[in-house]
């Protein structure tokens, strides 16, 4: 499994998950409750994968409005 790309959809309860390899083919999905899926994260995903993620913000844009935003995996970061 080459993971080099993961999104994650953020919700009210349930986190949805999903990593790519370099050819865009699903290598790793799942569903994860608030308080397990950065650890599901953690034991997946490889150290500087890049990482999108997907949240609903209804107070700022309204209902069903979306924001999406990418960022690098702190995996990787040396501790400064």
């Amino acid at each position: 499994m080459n993971i080099i790309r993961v999104g994650v959809d953020i919700a009210k309860s349930v986190f949805h998950i999903h990593g790519v390899d370099r050819h865009g083919q699903i290598q790793w999905q799942g569903k994860y409750t608030r308080s397990k899926w950065l650890d599901a994260i953690c034991r997946k995903v490889p150290k500087g994968t890049e990482i999108g993620r997907r949240r609903v913000h209804h107070l700022t844009t309204g209902p069903g409005s979306s924001k999406t935003e990418a960022i690098t995996s702190g995996l990787s970061q040396p501790n400064l």
